[in-house]
């Protein structure tokens, strides 16, 4: 699930290089379409982007298009974090968020729940990285080290 909050101001200019920044993290206890329980980790990211030009349309689906925050997942592993593939991946298609009028700018705070009920750890790990339609690519991005208890 992926909730967005867009925010534009006259007054205020990006780098048409996209920002983003990792907030916070929630844990919550949810339950799945089957009635399963499941454990969410919430993402709070926070981005900008000067030109606007974030998000993907319907028909973008052929790479590099076919997302535009990318993530990468890890967990410790005899102590040691380790990436581990999922599959699907935990990358993720943001809708198309340029702005109509003349200001493009875009300043986004992000929600974004990842599905953690089967992992293999109880510290896990995110990197995050946002691309914008031009390919430019923001820095990673980390949550830093996430006890489950």
């Amino acid at each position: 699930m992926l909730t967005l909050f867009c925010a534009c101001k006259k007054s205020e200019s990006f780098s048409e290089i996209p920002y983003l920044e990792f907030t916070k993290f929630e844990l919550k206890d949810s339950v799945d379409a089957l009635g399963n329980i499941t454990k969410l980790c919430e993402l709070h990211l926070h981005f900008t982007d000067g030109d606007g030009d974030i998000g993907l349309f319907e028909q973008d689906t052929i790479p590099p298009f076919e997302y535009n925050l990318f993530v990468n997942y890890y967990e410790m592993i005899n102590g040691n974090l380790q990436i581990i593939n999922t599959d699907p991946p935990y990358h993720i298609r943001i809708p198309n968020l340029t702005p109509t009028g003349q200001n493009k700018s875009l300043k986004v705070d992000l929600k974004y729940d990842v599905d953690i009920t089967y992992r293999n750890s109880d510290s896990i790990k995110f990197e995050l990285k946002l691309f914008d339609r031009a390919l430019n690519e923001s820095d990673w991005v980390s949550s830093g080290l996430i006890i489950i208890e």
